[in-house]
């Protein structure tokens, strides 16, 4: 009796054991489909090859499934676009992106593999391509379809990105006549109907470069100096207003334009008239171009001393001459005497001062004062007159 009760409590034991284990089998199961999407290639980020390649004829394709090696194989696009593989047969990717591809792969294989992570790359692309670089959105290699123009193209890759609203746009196209490259600009902003240059059907092997914007700067007495993105009829002028305008400090002051030459690293001078500026006169204003640099000056000064009501310094405006600088300065005292001018003059070499006579009583033409212009750093004195 003693055994048989024996021989029945170790056969409960038994089957406690083996349905325990079934439990624990059952409660691992949840986790594994959970980390099945944690697998390499499920939910990995996607390569901008994988987003943008699109797969055509002839093209070579890597496919493997992490943990089936016996599947893993190099197999060509057909002309059809079909591929062939195990189980599941011929799949058309013609037109597919890689990572469209692996889903596909992947929602076929489903039903002989459990939860299959499958992975696709390119080997070798044979397909007719072209490609997309500089500043778009989705730089890449892209199917050469039907009625694809650069404009077009350049909209499959996303468009172009701030940095490149104003850069060239070009296309690097295989030479007949050399193994080089020969470029086409492409004017997509000021295309006219009928200009070939305006918008252009792509070819195999195409490159399109989206050039990143140039820029000029300002410096010198504008509110906001810096630098800034050459839009299209950028005129210096213009190009000042962007910079905030000229500060007070700089109303009466020299506006320089300074241009990069093209044989060398060295800066052409151009003196810009804007407050002068004549019809037709190319210094008045000017087209800016790339990297060049405004200054606006600060304003020059002159001095007045002497027998004048409130000597000092002035700013330099547009035609000042003796007379005006002596209004500016309040006019002359009861001492001072209209014939009794000079200029003190900086020379040259910055090595002491030229002095010019000025008689303010003395007429040209009957009532015209004979009258000297004033130049910077001019030393107007009034001397005391002669009783």
């Amino acid at each position: 009796m003693l055994h048989k009760l024996f021989f029945v409590f170790m056969l409960f034991l038994f089957f406690g054991i083996v349905q325990a284990k079934g439990f624990a089998n059952e409660g691992e199961a949840l986790p594994m489909a959970e980390q099945a999407t944690d697998l390499p290639g499920v939910n990995a980020p996607e390569t901008e090859e994988k987003k943008h390649y699109k797969v055509g004829a002839n093209d070579l394709l890597i496919i493997s499934v992490l943990g089936h090696d016996d599947l893993k194989t190099n197999v060509p696009v057909a002309t059809d676009g079909t591929i062939s593989f195990p189980y599941i047969g011929n799949v058309n990717v013609q037109g597919m992106s890689l990572s469209e591809i692996e889903q596909e792969i992947s929602k076929r294989l489903e039903g002989y593999i459990k939860y299959p992570a499958v992975s696709v790359s390119l080997s070798e692309w044979k397909g007719n391509n072209y490609f997309v670089a500089g500043e778009v959105k989705n730089p890449g290699r892209f199917l050469l379809d039907e009625d694809i123009t650069v404009l077009k193209a350049i909209i499959a890759a996303g468009g172009i990105t701030p940095t490149g609203l104003y850069g060239n746009v070009k296309v690097k196209r295989k030479s007949e006549s050399s193994l080089g490259y020969k470029e086409i600009f492409i004017d997509l902003r000021n295309k006219k109907e009928g200009d070939a240059t305006g918008d252009l059907p792509v070819e195999a092997d195409d490159i399109i470069i989206v050039e990143q914007n140039k820029s000029f700067f300002v410096y010198g007495e504008v509110k906001n100096p810096g630098k800034y993105t050459l839009e299209e009829n950028i005129t210096v002028l213009k190009a000042i207003s962007l910079a905030g305008g000229i500060t007070p400090e700089g109303f009466f002051g020299n506006v320089k334009l300074k241009r990069k030459q093209n044989v060398s690293e060295n800066y052409k001078q151009i003196l810009i008239d804007l407050r002068n500026k004549k019809e037709g006169d190319s210094t008045g204003d000017m087209p800016v171009e790339a990297d060049d640099i405004i200054i606006v000056e600060r304003n020059n000064d002159f001095f007045v001393y002497g027998e004048v009501e409130n000597p000092g310094k002035f700013t330099l405006e547009d035609n000042m001459t003796v007379l005006r600088a002596i209004s500016f300065a309040g006019g002359f005292t009861k001492y001072g005497s209209p014939d009794r001018v000079k200029i003190l003059r900086p020379l040259s070499d910055e090595n002491g001062y030229e002095s010019i006579d000025v008689n303010l009583k003395s007429t040209v033409r009957g009532k015209v004062y004979s009258d000297v212009n004033v130049l910077p750093n001019d030393i107007v004195i009034a001397m005391e007159g002669i009783f």
